[in-house]
């Protein structure tokens, strides 16, 4: 299994356009969340670039270094404790 995290998710609809983007592809999604899908595989380069080239146009970035990686999940968590707070 492979975990690749995106950039700009902040609500259910980005999980849709991810999931479908991912669908079109032939990727196969074990579990999405904002900002963070699992796999069932690890992606090749030629599709690591093709869904890059796919979630670009949508609004949305793969990320690859860590640092931005840990950014982008504190801002996640965030939007989830505000949206599902009671």
């Amino acid at each position: 299994m492979d975990t690749i995290f995106i950039k700009n998710m902040v609500c259910n609809r980005c999980i849709m356009v991810v999931q479908n983007e991912l669908e079109k592809l032939g990727l196969d999604a074990k579990n999405i969340r904002l900002g963070e899908v699992t796999l069932g595989k690890t992606l090749t380069v030629g599709e690591k670039d093709k869904l890059a080239n796919a979630l670009i146009p949508l609004g949305f970035q793969l990320i690859d270094d860590k640092k931005s990686r840990i950014i982008e999940r504190i801002k996640n968590i965030i939007i989830e404790l505000v949206h599902h707070q009671d």
